[in-house]
């Protein structure tokens, strides 16, 4: 018997009524939730409204039977405004990385076999991960190794990454030895925006390199290159003119190891700081930046050097009238280059550096306060002035000179220094390392020598080589005595005083030191003895001897302040045995 069969009008499909099965998708390159393409997109849909999980709905729906899983789709909400991504200024270090760590394009991988899941996750659009902005705050912390390692993860990260070294504006990179210059080359078109680039050179460096910055780096405002011991700087005088002249937008240029520079001329209207070391045997120096600000020129410290300073410094005078800093160090300066930097008349230089001139004597002293007497800062270390040279110094800087540095001027005593401290009233550092001192008390061989040689000079040879030093001044921040073996004894009262050097003071008696520097922070005693070393603990912490438990805390004499009294004869690791004394500590360093 056959059964009655359904008229065709009446009754609906089972196919009709079973969902279509989507087949899965792989390798999709339009986002999850708007159907934009990913590259440089940023969804503004909710995580709770995803067209692909909700469908639009169908005329016929309502004839059909709706299966649990459909979920009803609802008004979408109102989009939000977009989240613009602020531009960063990042500085980033390889100082511990080496070049061939950062590959050039390896980052960038093949990424066709990730799902369009596992790449929303990625990309931190995926409910449940992060969004754009926290992967944004966490990828700009990352070191550059990390940085290069997250880059393949995913096309997220990938693209987070590079928007990191697109808005880098300062690297600092070490190149190592027989680095290839693409590497290099490699890590620089990753910064299109840099700005500041430091590099530390421990291979060989010459004009490739230079035009490698040049093409990579058409921003570059500051440049520094810092050479290692084994490394050579083979950049002539030539190439390095040409790239000052090419880079209209470098201010700041910093170069070590230039002595096969062999002449030179820089031409450049933005220049503004420029610092060359070990220079030797130039035979043209020429300088045509009018807006060249500070100058800082080491030469070699050979004895054949044919460089003729006098000439330099004429036309450094005459072609930059806007020096405000001036640093020279070489063991030719003489007076007559003192003279031809006078001549310039440069009415705002405000500091003045001419170092290891053995021929700078008190007449130099007397052009430069003629010429210049608005001077902040004023070098003559290694100089041949006396104390009358002090005098006129303190004659014409009474109010504006705060930095007065005199290192390695042997005919200076400790007369001209307390001078000095009680003429200068605003004076903050004062460098007189080696001045008070005799070279024979330095030589160990020649000590029995020197101690028969006392016995039979009169007592004013015995008062030139022991002497004391007493300086009371009130805005004094910084003190250094290195060296100075012919001081016997001390008294400073410097309520600012801070940081007090006293490294080979070796005859310093340690019964006739007092010090009264109550915010007194570093103390360097390298080389002195181990009862001045004690003498000092006990001057700066009160009563310190006896006290057994090192974390105790005491006050100073005056009561300003509560310090940490630790062991400072306990050796501390890589430091030589610093001691530091809470926050504001007293740093005391001893053998």
């Amino acid at each position: 018997m056959q059964g009655r069969q359904p008229h065709p009008h009446t009754t609906t499909p089972i196919s009709e009524v079973i969902l279509p099965k989507r087949g899965k998708k792989r390798g999709s390159y339009s986002c999850g939730r708007c159907g934009v393409p990913k590259k440089g997109h940023v969804c503004n849909f909710p995580k709770n409204l995803n067209p692909i999980d909700n469908p639009s709905p169908n005329p016929n729906s309502s004839l059909l039977a709706s299966p649990p899983s459909v979920v009803r789709p609802q008004p979408p909400p109102p989009l939000p405004q977009r989240h613009v991504l602020p531009q960063l200024r990042r500085a980033l270090s390889f100082d511990d990385v080496d070049v061939n760590d950062s590959p050039g394009s390896d980052d960038e991988g093949d990424f066709s076999d990730l799902d369009n899941e596992s790449d929303r996750v990625g990309s931190g659009s995926g409910i449940g991960t992060l969004p754009s902005s926290c992967l944004w705050e966490v990828f700009k912390r990352l070191p550059p190794p990390a940085l290069l390692s997250s880059a393949r993860v995913c096309k997220g990260w990938l693209e987070s990454s590079r928007r990191i070294w697109k808005s880098a504006v300062e690297l600092r990179l070490r190149v190592p030895v027989n680095a290839q210059i693409g590497l290099v080359g490699s890590v620089l078109k990753k910064c299109p925006g840099l700005v500041k680039l430091s590099l530390r050179m421990e291979s060989d460096i010459d004009a490739t390199m230079l035009a490698c910055i040049a093409f990579s780096c058409p921003k570059l405002d500051s440049m520094e290159i810092l050479m290692c011991n084994t490394s050579v700087n083979r950049i002539t005088g030539d190439e390095l003119g040409r790239f000052v002249a090419e880079k209209r937008s470098l201010t700041n240029l910093k170069m070590e190891g230039c002595s096969n520079l062999g002449g030179f001329t820089l031409c450049s209207t933005s220049l503004s700081t420029l610092s060359l070391s070990d220079l030797y045997c130039h035979a043209k120096m020429v300088f045509n930046c009018p807006n060249l600000k500070d100058v800082s020129l080491d030469f070699s410290h050979q004895e054949n050097d044919t460089t003729d300073l006098t000439l330099m410094v004429d036309g450094l005078g005459r072609s930059c009238p806007r020096l405000q800093n001036i640093h020279i160090a070489s063991i030719r300066l003489t007076h007559a280059v003192v003279l031809a930097l006078t001549a310039a008349n440069l009415r705002g230089l405000r500091m003045l550096s001419l170092v290891l001139g053995s021929e700078i004597t008190d007449a130099s002293v007397a052009a430069i306060a003629s010429s210049y007497s608005n001077l902040e800062l004023l070098d003559l270390s290694g100089s041949s002035i006396s104390d009358s040279g002090i005098g006129m110094i303190c004659n014409i800087f009474p109010e504006t000179l705060s930095k007065l540095l005199l290192a390695l001027c042997p005919n200076i005593t400790s007369s001209g220094i307390q001078f000095a401290a009680a003429q200068l009233p605003n004076l903050e550092l004062m460098d007189c390392g080696m001045t008070i001192s005799d070279p024979d008390l330095d030589n160990p061989t020649s000590q029995e020598n020197n101690d028969l040689q006392l016995q039979r000079t009169p007592n004013s040879k015995q008062h030139l080589i022991y002497q004391k030093l007493i300086i009371k001044h009130t805005c004094l921040k910084k003190l250094s005595l290195w060296g100075c073996s012919g001081l016997d004894a001390l008294y400073l009262n410097c309520p600012e005083l801070k940081d007090l050097n006293l490294n080979s003071c070796t005859n310093l008696n340690p019964e006739r030191l007092l010090l009264q520097c109550p915010n007194l922070e570093y103390v360097h005693a390298l080389g002195c003895q181990d009862a001045l070393v004690g003498t000092l603990k006990n001057q700066v912490c009160a009563d310190f001897m006896g006290v057994e438990d090192h974390s105790h805390c005491k006050r100073l004499p005056d009561g300003s302040k509560r310090i940490k009294v630790p062991d400072l004869f306990s050796p501390q690791p890589n430091d030589k045995k610093t001691k530091r004394i809470s926050k504001r500590c007293c740093t005391v360093l001893v053998n």
